[in-house]
């Protein structure tokens, strides 16, 4: 695959889910003199089991400027901001989040008409991210390039609270080798989350981000890799 001088465009759920699945990837496509697009569905407030308990949409709003910036994100748009939709994606349907997508969105398809797509999987055991990956399979549904721009690579992306699940799960089939120091930066972007961030061994830690890493890396024969469903790849 080639990365050079490509436009990718991340669907993230949630502030945090771009850099837990493909922090790497987005590095190696500004590396590549590409841009980046990242489509953030929801930011709300939010009650957890954290220390503190909660976390606000304006602590949320300017950690995403953070790690925008880190990762020197061309432009980002939240698509769905505040309570009614945050976490409660599966309660406003698909068809919402596929007209964002297309077309609705400063950052859609239809206006910056990227090269890849990329989304979580459809694996997970959060809502908001198998609605999204069921949402952006159908935006991006095959049809006449006169009509609609043709996003040729798709793949879905890992984090590393997919292995709780209740479905059978994939393998992944496309691998992306990550050095020491691409892999620094991911986890230092993670951190920048610091309303999410958790300690070992909850799966927002770096430790459990590094260690799928480490794994996927086996599958590459590199130190590290970050690994993706393939839902696409399209030679026209």
């Amino acid at each position: 695959m080639d990365l050079t001088h490509k436009k990718l465009l991340v669907i993230s759920p949630h502030p945090d889910d771009e850099v837990l699945g493909c922090a790497g990837l987005i590095q190696k496509v500004k590396k590549g003199g590409g841009k980046v697009y990242i489509l953030y569905l929801t930011v709300g407030d939010t009650r957890d089991f954290s220390e503190k308990g909660s976390s606000t949409k304006s602590e949320r709003l300017r950690e995403i400027d953070k790690v925008a910036k880190y990762l020197k994100v061309d432009k980002f748009h939240i698509g769905f901001p505040g309570d009614k939709y945050h976490l409660k994606l599966d309660a406003h349907g698909q068809h919402e989040v596929m007209k964002l997508v297309e077309r609705d969105s400063p950052v859609s398809v239809e206006k910056i008409k990227p090269d890849m797509v990329v989304f979580p999987s459809l694996y997970s055991y959060n809502q908001d991210h198998t609605l999204t990956a069921k949402a952006i399979h159908a935006a991006l549904r095959p049809t006449e390039f006169n009509s609609k721009h043709f996003v040729k690579n798709v793949f879905a992306f890992e984090v590393p609270a997919d292995g709780w699940s209740l479905y059978e799960q994939r393998v992944p089939n496309l691998f992306l080798s990550l050095t020491k120091s691409e892999m620094n930066v991911k986890i230092h972007a993670l951190k920048l989350y610091e309303s999410q961030y958790r300690p070992h061994p909850n799966p927002r830690s770096a430790e459990a981000v590094e260690a799928l890493a480490l794994f996927r890396g086996t599958h590459t024969m590199s130190k590290y890799a970050e690994a993706f469903h393939i839902i696409r790849i399209a030679y026209v």
